[in-house]
């Protein structure tokens, strides 16, 4: 089981399945701060996929989301959710 940490890198997904090909979309930051039951974490780049193929890419957003501790899955990891789950989630 890994704790949150300020200054560790973290990525976050968010895909759903459109018929045989899925779409997604994943946030790569770094947390800024640590709460007990939730994380924040500065946002710096954007890649949304349609199957493999790459859709849209940003880079440098310096987006700040709060995301905010779910549950402990069975193999230790703990799940972090955005609001609205509009930013994907984070496994650590």
């Amino acid at each position: 089981m890994m704790n949150a940490q300020v200054g560790m890198k973290v990525k976050a997904y968010k895909g759903h399945c459109v018929g045989i090909i899925i779409e997604s979309t994943e946030w790569s930051g770094e947390i800024v701060k640590v709460n007990k039951k939730s994380i924040r974490v500065l946002l710096t780049e954007s890649t949304s996929k349609f199957g493999s193929r790459i859709k849209n890419h940003f880079d440098n957003l310096n987006t700040e989301k709060t995301y905010r501790f779910v549950k402990t899955l069975s193999d230790g990891r703990s799940l972090y959710r955005s609001e609205s789950d509009l930013y994907g989630a984070i496994t650590l």
